[in-house]
């Protein structure tokens, strides 16, 4: 008798203490060829979501490409406000054999409980932070020029 009462109340106090593990998947994806052959098309591919609710949604969506291995950028997006999930698909011709074309994309997630945060959840600092590549969390794609 004492064990039966033992695990209900075991049962009422887990269930009484069991909470939704529902963790937050936030992401920035770059679809690119790995190589290309140098004057050659390249198609890319950039998105990035969250599936927080709440109503945390992609509050900005920044991304550029370089032909010259990162010395100039040519934007190819920068949106704000734009649900919970958002996408571009660019085609530019790579630069010259050698010379590496890079594409960077980064996102701030806004409008949620966790107010303005990276991809990995961290609070944006906002003074100075955006300038910066590196913070808020960016992620970057290198093609490779080859002489084919």
């Amino acid at each position: 008798m004492k064990t039966s009462l033992f695990l209900r109340l075991l049962s009422i106090i887990l269930t009484a203490t069991a909470v939704s593990a529902h963790a937050v998947n936030r992401n920035i994806t770059i679809a690119a060829p790995v190589e290309v052959s140098a004057g050659g098309s390249v198609t890319v591919a950039i998105s990035a979501g969250t599936d927080a609710g709440d109503g945390e949604e992609v509050g900005f969506f920044h991304a550029e490409y370089s032909t010259d291995g990162g010395k100039t950028w040519a934007p190819i997006v920068f949106a704000r406000n734009s649900g919970s999930a958002v996408g571009k698909e660019i085609v530019f011709l790579a630069g010259a054999k050698g010379v590496k074309s890079l594409i960077r994309v980064r996102a701030a997630f806004r409008g949620g409980k966790a107010g303005d945060v990276d991809l990995l959840g961290k609070p944006i600092e906002w003074n100075g932070s955006w300038e910066n590549w590196r913070a808020p969390c960016t992620k970057y794609a290198v093609i490779y020029v080859n002489g084919r």
